[in-house]
């Protein structure tokens, strides 16, 4: 059974959003109120990490130099967990 990835999936929208808006620097920041609990969820992870910055008015915009190293870790992580259980299942298959 696969397990849809929530997590990312919404980061990825809240990312997309300010992208799509514009909103990437502090001049163009925009205000936002996600409608979804995931998306709410995703915005305080990404405000926690520091990718989403306010202007001190309300307003918000997306760090695209940070956005862009976490999907790159995120990205990293998964491909070596695949190495690994790729590399579990050949050592079962031998044994």
């Amino acid at each position: 059974m696969a397990v849809v990835p929530v997590r990312p999936i919404a980061e990825r929208k809240v990312a997309a959003h300010f992208i799509s808006a514009g909103a990437v620097s502090m001049a163009d920041a925009i205000p936002y109120a996600p409608a979804r609990p995931s998306r709410q969820r995703a915005f305080e992870r990404l405000k926690g990490l520091d990718i989403l910055k306010t202007d001190g008015q309300g307003k918000w915009w997306l760090d695209e130099e940070l956005w862009q190293g976490r999907r790159s870790n995120r990205r990293t992580r998964a491909v070596l967990a695949l190495i690994a259980v790729g590399a579990a299942a050949a050592a079962a298959a031998l044994r």
